[in-house]
């Protein structure tokens, strides 16, 4: 029986080995709960990231249903991290969506045992996962396959009292593996550092790993106290003095953010809506749902359709995440920039949209779908004077940096003049403005990209 014709009777023993067998971890359901979850039809599963899954995937269940017919929405806990979306239909039914956010590798383990309609991911499907799960589904890293939902910056934290302000990743390296013990050692005050991390199942954790402890050979320290909730992990940080930890944003609360750089890249951001959707800030990672093109169940296909719309973007705002909406900002110069550049942006606006490439220099699949919604905000404005700028990675030769990054310029531009968007300009500025490492194929792919400015 798969997800997708889970029955009523399915829910109703579900629901009884749940409120009668230890796996409850102290979640206890009332009555009335009880007597709700037994009556549902559950229309699909989602299963994996806790970044997600904890308040995103809910509130999005919970306007889907609404969007479907709802009179009346319930987000009901049923164990540690786990929840079922119910809505009281018109027509007097009871429909739910049932999700489980116990780490993006779980995800991925659920789609391979045909256990999940969609698996929720804080980072991009795994070469192996993706080869392993080629048999049922094909390539997951399709567009047909593949969605960002949102982008989401991973907050490094840090006690409030600490004064700390800008930290390297090379610096962070050093505290996570436990090579620095003491804020002392990095022009703090004396105070012993603890760490706080997610656990090994978390995506969150996953994305720290691949860009801070693997991009510097280190492991994390044995010493590390480790967490499955983003929330209690933050809630730790922000009480105990001399601690740091990661989360993802909408998890800072009461801790204290700190500006993160690559070494020897001259320009460092901390979090924020603006520096997170361009994906300018160093640990900005985008959020993923993975929807095999070949699962049939057509409510699962409903909510991919419908989490890409402008409603279901407002929810992922209204959950303190990035949304996939185009905003605009005004942006600090620096003098890492060439000359010509900061000439030209010194009365404009940088759109939140930024553009970036595989590795063979093809549009990844978030910025197929920007295209689009570049498109329609530029029409929907009546925008007139647009700036298409290229900048490549750095390849150790001008030349070729500068012609390639009027390739990904140029490139733009003909997709947008397809649509009917003519640009008033378009430049490629090569290697110069680097925004990360070109010494990792993460930092080459964030410096190897196309902005879009407008006039203010």
């Amino acid at each position: 029986m798969t997800p997708s014709t889970t029955s009523r009777l399915f829910t109703a023993i579900f629901l009884w080995l749940l409120t009668t067998s230890s796996l409850a971890e102290n979640v206890q359901l009332s009555q009335e709960d009880s007597r709700v979850l037994s009556s549902a039809d559950v229309l699909f599963t989602m299963k994996g990231s806790n970044t997600i899954g904890e308040k995103l995937a809910p509130a999005l269940a919970a306007q889907f249903l609404t969007e479907q017919g709802a009179t009346q929405t319930l987000i009901i806990e049923t164990h540690t991290v786990e929840k079922m979306v119910v809505g009281f239909m018109a027509n007097g039914k009871i429909q739910a969506i049932d999700i489980k956010a116990h780490g993006s590798s779980t995800g991925f383990n659920a789609l391979a045992e045909k256990d999940t309609d969609i698996a929720m991911a804080s980072r991009r499907v795994k070469e192996k996962e993706r080869q392993n799960l080629k048999k049922l589904y094909g390539d997951l890293r399709s567009m047909e396959n593949e969605y960002t939902i949102a982008v989401d910056g991973l907050a490094v934290i840090i006690h409030p009292e600490l004064n700390i302000k800008q930290l390297t990743t090379k610096e962070l390296a050093m505290i996570f593996s436990g090579e620095v013990t003491n804020w002392q050692q990095l022009g703090g005050s004396n105070q012993p550092i603890s760490v706080f991390a997610r656990d090994d199942k978390s995506g969150t954790y996953d994305t720290f790993k691949s860009l801070v402890l693997k991009r510097h050979k280190v492991k994390l320290s044995q010493f590390a106290k480790r967490y499955e909730s983003s929330g209690e992990l933050s809630e730790q940080v922000s009480s105990t003095f001399g601690a740091i930890g990661f989360v993802a944003l909408p998890y800072v609360n009461d801790a204290k953010t700190v500006a993160v750089s690559e070494p020897g890249v001259a320009l460092s951001f901390k979090p924020n809506r603006f520096t997170v959707s361009t994906e300018d800030y160093v640990l900005s990672r985008r959020l993923y749902l993975y929807h095999p093109s070949n699962n049939t169940n057509p409510h699962a296909k409903a909510f991919m359709d419908f989490v890409l719309n402008n409603k279901a973007q407002t929810t992922v705002e209204d959950n303190n995440l990035i949304s996939l909406k185009v905003n605009d900002a005004t942006v600090r110069f620096n003098r890492n920039y060439p000359p010509r550049y900061l000439n030209m942006i010194r009365g404009l606006k940088r759109l939140s949209i930024t553009f970036h490439f595989d590795q063979n220099l093809e549009l990844d699949n978030k910025a197929k779908r920007d295209i689009q919604r570049l498109t329609a905000y530029v029409k929907n404005r009546r925008l007139k004077n647009l700036f298409v700028f290229g900048f490549s990675a750095d390849s150790g030769n001008k030349s070729k940096d500068k012609e390639q990054s009027e390739q990904l310029a140029d490139h733009i531009t003909d997709l947008l003049k397809q649509r009917g968007v003519n640009p008033f300009y378009t430049q490629g500025y090569g290697s110069r403005g680097a925004i990360a490492s070109n010494s990792t194929s993460n930092g080459k792919a964030k410096n190897q990209r196309v902005e879009i400015w407008i006039t203010r």
